[in-house]
């Protein structure tokens, strides 16, 4: 235990003064106001709600821990679409379980065709399901793909070098 705490404080005796900003927090308020918002917000917008109060040293981790201190589920029956794993699982449901570019089946990932950081959507419809390998062709740029009118392209694009690379593929 010493050792965890010297990894990560870099020393091994406890703060004397641990001085949070969650605990700067006023509680009653940011635990009722989490309670009432909880099923219709997920933690980035309660935060930015309780910033536009004029609640200082809120952000999303504070938001997430006095959440589960509550025992109050993140995703309610509302917000179950918002989760990646849903949103991941519908994509497989409507695009299939094997890759758009190669049709690979065994194992498949999906890729968000707009980067969330560029501001792209985690929705189905900015999701395409590909193979590990076809990831790692787009991740590392060496195939673009804008939205979902390209694929076909790309998929001829693939399956030319595969036949390259493999003269017995049909």
């Amino acid at each position: 235990m010493h050792m965890a705490r010297i990894r990560r404080h870099r020393y091994p005796e406890l703060k004397k003064d641990p001085c949070q900003s969650l605990e700067k927090m006023p509680h009653e308020f940011v635990d009722s106001f989490i309670r009432r918002n909880c099923h219709e917000m997920i933690d980035e917008d309660i935060t930015k709600k309780l910033i536009a109060k004029g609640i200082t040293g809120v952000t999303v981790w504070n938001v997430k821990y006095r959440r589960r201190k509550l025992g109050v589920k993140k995703y309610l029956y509302g917000e179950i679409q918002k989760h990646k794993a849903w949103v991941r699982a519908q994509a497989i449901k409507k695009y299939g379980n094997s890759c758009e570019l190669c049709g690979y089946n065994m194992a498949v990932d999906t890729h968000h065709i707009v980067p969330k950081h560029n501001g792209g959507p985690h929705e189905i419809n900015n999701l395409m399901v590909i193979c590990p390998n076809c990831h790692a062709l787009i991740t590392r740029k060496i195939f673009f793909i804008k939205n979902r009118q390209e694929i076909p392209n790309i998929r001829m694009k693939i399956l030319s070098r595969l036949k390259s690379f493999y003269p017995t593929l049909p």
